[in-house]
């Protein structure tokens, strides 16, 4: 068991990209713990911006402490640096015996009584140090393990190696952000001092993690005509932020969020003299007197991007001018260090996601890993996430992994981000407990920063967390063709981490990936519905010999009419769909081309398209992409009403009815340049009728709430089992539509009609279901065969549900049978179970009867839904009708969602987002009723 963990976490590093250096540290330390036996693991690596070696894992105990330690990289006094000079394993097996000496202090401090050292290599050079410390004396590893340690250290190197340049080379763009900003504020206080006469110094404050912990305000900038007067200010060093600490912590948290009014706008402090302050040198050696502070601030977290000194050495009242020209000076200061500073770091953005968008095509959550890793990276978050949206219960949602953990969009550092629920999207019409900073991000289509989750949480802010460890987040939406697809969310174990810029990086990133991700999306799901289409097209059983295109079976003539006009229309309708790439202007003019199907319930409708849409495609692939796929959607017009109908076909906007929380494209649109199939178009409401002909006529639509005018070229192949000739003459469909539907028509024949082919379509309806519904035991080339008289018996039964019924029939009979052979008794017996009757009155008062006691004992607490519910319907004692009474009734008294279905009879009882085992009840529960009942 060691062993495949072992092999899965080298795997699992070798797999991560150069981005993910904290991600392959966790992975190794867990690596390296199991092979040691031990909780106390530090890796070092060589830091050339730092010119030390830096501790970058630590576990065990003080391991935050730890990691705050950095040995010399040349050294004799650290067996540490020892080690990685000489390249060659070392240790100690008791420190109170004699020890180098930075390493007695750290020992001491951190109780390491023992430790084994080995070098990380790569090429020949080494660039890290592992430790395997003990608490007590002694061997710290045997021979067999230290080699199973370097192994495992040689099995990854080149991989950290690898992310640790770049890591470092990401450091070093921040310190030349850094040295520019400081360069560019240096410029700018050089100009304030000879703006007026007075002024004695000038200096810009920037906040920064202090050496204690927490916030302080550093100088980026200062400057004073006298070189000792500057070098005297500078020496005073950075500014603490602890409350009563210094005079500016009476205005600016710890955090560096401004929590007094007064300072959201210039202060004078006429006298400097009359406030205790942190650096009393500013008064006692320098004399500085007056001071006038222009803050300089985010807007909405109130988080200090900057604050601008001007002193002077005696008592001096600004005028209005000069306040004014001050306050210019200082909106200038704040520009070059936002702007000029950060663009190294944009640079590097740019070049990073090119490369990305460079490499060959793969599926989305690969491509979005990689993008998240990127992003957390370069922007030094710890950890993130991107969710992509989904549709589903009747909304949008946020999804990064499904219900069993699988990741649909991408996470990283997952030991601080262990599951991550859907999150709806929405505003203020929104829950507390359903509100996150990712679904608003996705509602509003604008980036927004929470710098304090703590008190987002408190004030019915936009926060869901994840984590208690999590301060920060800042969530930025990937926008496609004014559609919100993702949203990335990062998160940092700081309080008001993330900044402005930060977001600007975020943004930048976004527009470079947005149209690329849409892509991949719409190729996944394009690719899902086509081999969806491919395998109801590609069965073809060996016993039979009729196929004729795909697998459309061929003996009747009827049949065959299908076939030829399959054959007839598709070459002009490819070329057709061929003039749709090159804007030819008389193809514009003459309107879209469509199909309309016509043929009973169960007559195999969807069958046809299938059929067409595969030759179609064959014909793409082969003149113009070999791996391509013609854009394909379908829908089912008696799914939807009204509005709905409208928005499936052509689209929204947000806004426009309840539940349209942000834009959406409709299969018209998605499908541009491709086939989409209408089931039940004789259901079409007059507002959709209307529109659909006006579509027909130019491709021309407008989304419902919108005003814009949008354009798309498809196929349209329309279905219907209606009389469309009596529907006209009642006045529910439009006889305009329909002759332009019908200019291609095409009837599918019952199954009654074609007599002939119904042994062979028995044949391969059997077949298939057969490879369907086998035990892993059943050879897959003994499938049960039909008698002589059970193929005359369906011949001669009268089929009123067409294929559909006698898919069924061959169901029923393949369950039942007993042997390999199904005689004609078991089809009568499988007929006539299938038969409809209507329930006699006591049938129905009796189920009434047991879904009210049922209730009631739900109601009662007596029972739950699955000893009242579960149990007696697979046990057969309660009938189907009886548990959709079940359902009925509470759906009535709770909702109409399942979850509030779930809840009302006591299926779950604790919540189905934060515990597993009650989400796993809860899918249990939902297969049963949709999977099970048939609900």
């Amino acid at each position: 068991m060691p062993h495949e963990q072992l092999a899965r976490l080298t795997e699992k590093i070798r797999t991560y990209g150069k981005e993910n250096l904290e991600e392959m540290l966790f992975a190794a330390g867990e690596g390296l713990r199991l092979l040691a036996g031990t909780d106390r693991v530090r890796i070092y690596l060589e830091d050339l911006t730092r010119g030390a070696l830096s501790c970058a894992y630590a576990s065990g105990p003080f391991a935050s402490e730890v990691r705050d330690v950095t040995f010399p990289i040349i050294s004799g006094q650290a067996l540490v640096s020892h080690v990685f000079m000489t390249g060659e394993p070392d240790g100690f097996s008791d420190s109170r015996l004699g020890t180098p000496a930075l390493d007695r202090d750290f020992t001491e401090r951190f109780t390491i009584i023992a430790s084994f050292l080995l070098p990380i290599t790569q090429g020949g050079r080494t660039f890290g140090v592992v430790c395997i410390d003990r608490d007590r004396p002694g061997d710290v590893v045997t021979p067999p393990v230290g080699e199973r340690l370097m192994a495992f250290t040689s099995a990854v190197a080149e991989n950290l190696n690898q992310a640790r340049k770049y890591h470092q080379q990401l450091l070093l763009s921040r310190r030349v952000d850094e040295y520019k900003k400081r360069e560019a504020a240096t410029l700018m206080v050089q100009s304030a001092v000879r703006l007026i006469e007075p002024l004695a110094l000038a200096s810009v404050l920037v906040p920064a993690e202090s050496r204690t912990g927490g916030r302080a305000l550093e100088i980026l900038a200062s400057h004073a005509e006298d070189p000792a007067f500057k070098e005297l200010y500078d020496r005073q060093g950075s500014i603490a932020l602890r409350k009563g600490s210094s005079l500016i912590s009476e205005f600016v948290r710890d955090d560096a969020v401004i929590i007094d009014d007064r300072l959201m706008a210039p202060l004078y402090i006429p006298d400097l003299t009359r406030h205790a302050l942190q650096k009393k040198a500013l008064t006692e050696q320098m004399a500085l007197r007056s001071l006038y502070v222009v803050p300089r601030f985010e807007k909405n977290s109130r988080k200090v991007i900057c604050l601008v000194n001007y002193f002077t050495r005696g008592v001096y009242r600004f005028t209005e001018f000069e306040q004014g020209l001050l306050q210019t000076h200082a909106e200038m200061v704040e520009r070059v260090i936002t702007e000029v500073g950060g663009e190294h770091l944009e640079i590097k953005v740019l070049a990073e996601i090119n490369d990305l968008l460079q490499e060959r095509n793969e599926a989305l959550t690969p491509f979005l890993t990689k993008v998240l890793s990127k992003a957390t990276e370069l922007i030094g978050a710890d950890t993130g996430s991107i969710a992509i949206v989904k549709e589903r219960e009747g909304g949008k949602w946020l999804v990064v992994e499904d219900e069993q953990g699988a990741i649909v969009g991408a996470k990283n550092k997952e030991w601080l981000k262990k599951y991550i629920p859907p999150f709806r999207i929405g505003g203020p019409e929104l829950s507390l407990a359903e509100r996150s900073l990712t679904g608003y991000a996705a509602w509003a289509k604008q980036s927004r920063i929470i710098a304090d989750v703590e008190d987002a949480e408190q004030h019915g802010g936009f926060h869901r967390s994840m984590s208690d460890l999590i301060k920060s987040e800042i969530a930025v939406p990937i926008i496609s063709d004014d559609e919100v697809i993702a949203v990335i969310c990062l998160n940092s174990l700081r309080t008001a981490y993330f900044t402005e810029e930060h977001k600007r990086i975020l943004q930048i990133i976004e527009r470079l990936t947005s149209r690329h991700i849409s892509d991949i999306q719409r190729i996944e799901r394009l690719q899902k519905e086509v081999t969806r289409l491919a395998t109801d097209v590609a069965y073809k059983d060996p016993q039979v010999s009729s196929y004729r295109l795909g697998n459309i079976i061929g003996n009747s003539r009827k049949a065959q009419e299908i076939v030829d006009f399959i054959n007839t229309v598709s070459p002009p309708l490819y070329n057709r769909i061929t003039l749709w790439s090159t804007n030819v202007l008389q193809e514009a003019t003459i309107g879209l081309p469509s199909i309309l199907v016509l043929g009973q319930t169960g007559a195999g409708k969807e069958f046809f398209f299938n059929n067409l849409y595969n030759q179609l495609n064959e014909m793409y692939r082969n003149e113009v992409n070999p791996n391509g796929e013609l854009p394909v959607k379908k829908t089912n017009i008696a799914a939807y009403s009204g509005e709905l109908t409208y928005s499936e076909l052509f689209g929204h906007k947000k806004g426009a009815f309840t539940g349209a929380y942000s834009d959406r494209k409709g299969i018209l649109e998605e499908a541009q340049g491709g086939i989409v199939f209408l089931d039940e178009i004789g259901d079409a409401d007059p507002k959709t009728q209307v529109q659909l002909l006006r579509f027909l006529d130019n491709g021309g639509f407008v989304r419902l709430g919108d005003n814009q005018q949008r354009y798309s070229r498809v196929l349209l192949v329309a279905a219907t089992n209606r009389d469309l000739i009596e529907e006209i003459r009642k006045g529910n469909f439009r006889e305009d539509l329909f002759h332009r539907l019908s200019e291609l028509s095409v009837r599918v024949p019952s199954l009654n009609d074609r007599r002939e082919d119904i042994p062979d379509l028995a044949v391969h309806f059997l077949g298939k279901l057969f490879r369907t519904y086998r035990g892993k035991d059943d050879p897959q080339e003994e499938t049960p065969v039909l008698s002589a008289e059970a193929r005359r018996i369906l011949v001669n039964h009268s089929f009123k549900g067409n294929i559909r019924e006698l898919r069924s029939i061959l169901l029923r009979a393949l369950f039942f049978r007993k042997g390999q052979i199904i005689e004609g008794e078991e089809i009568s017996r499988a007929i006539r179970d299938g038969a409809w009757e209507a329930a006699p009155p006591a049938s129905v008062e009796l189920n009434e009867q047991v879904a009210q006691e049922i209730m009631n004992a739900i109601g009662s607490r007596r029972g739950d839904f699955w000893s009242e519910v579960y149990e007696p319907y697979s046990a057969s004692a309660i009938s189907r009708d009886a548990v959709r009474l079940v359902v009925d009734k509470a759906r009535l008294a709770a909702g109409r969602s399942m979850p509030e279905i779930a809840r009302y009879l006591n299926a779950v009882t604790g919540d189905t987002q934060e515990n597993a085992e009650e989400r796993k009840r809860f899918f249990k529960f939902k297969n049963f009723l949709y999977k099970t009942v048939k609900i």
